[in-house]
């Protein structure tokens, strides 16, 4: 009888042994966290990255757009800035609209084209078109405020730079009615200084493929 029991256990051992190996066995292989991390910085390593302009790039963007405004004789009505990473170019609102309206007169046209054009020959410049007032309120029936006053305006430049070539997902649009001004709204001079369209052209610093 004790031999017969010693033997019983030994086979239940065995029985417990062999179906926790199967168990085992059978489980999915995972890798470890740390060796997926590194695959993936691997991975994002192999993908081509944006590279950024440089200042002096920068310096060269700033220059074509200004001799571009000084040879149409719109010195005085479209302002052009550089910063380190961006240019920004601001038209008064002379240029582009009418008052209380957001119509693109012919003479804006080269402009925005010329802008349309420096993005197309450097694909990784975004756009920000931003539409503001001066204070005096608006109230029509096609512009209940000075809101949609500025946000038809810039909306307006923005179809004009994708119906000459530059896709839309290049461009982000903004109206910031009168709460942006340059200068105090005074007088009529400064108020046609605060009435503005501003196309700021700047360079996507995200890597286009970039990984967490």
């Amino acid at each position: 009888m004790i031999t017969l029991c010693d033997l019983t256990f030994l086979l239940l051992g065995f029985m417990t042994v062999w179906y926790v190996s199967g168990k085992k066995d059978d489980a999915p292989q995972t890798k470890p966290v740390a060796t997926l991390v590194e695959a993936k910085k691997d991975a994002a390593a192999k993908l081509p990255q944006e590279s950024n302009l440089n200042p002096n790039e920068w310096g060269v963007l700033r220059q074509e757009m200004t001799d571009y405004v000084e040879q149409l004789g719109l010195k005085s009505e479209v302002q052009v800035e550089s910063g380190e990473s961006e240019v920004l170019v601001s038209l008064k609102d002379t240029v582009p609209f009418a008052s209380g309206k957001a119509d693109l007169p012919p003479r804006a046209l080269p402009i925005i084209g010329k802008v349309a054009a420096i993005a197309l020959s450097r694909q990784t410049l975004r756009l920000e078109v931003r539409g503001h007032t001066d204070d005096r309120p608006i109230s029509t029936a096609a512009f209940p405020s000075n809101w949609e006053l500025s946000a038809a305006r810039a909306s307006r430049v923005a179809r004009y730079l994708i119906e000459r070539g530059v896709h839309p997902s290049r461009i982000a649009v903004e109206g910031f009615a009168d709460h942006r001004p340059r200068v105090t709204n005074s007088d009529p001079d400064s108020r046609r200084e605060n009435r503005r369209v501003e196309i700021r052209l700047y360079e996507n610093v995200e890597a286009k493929n970039a990984m967490p």
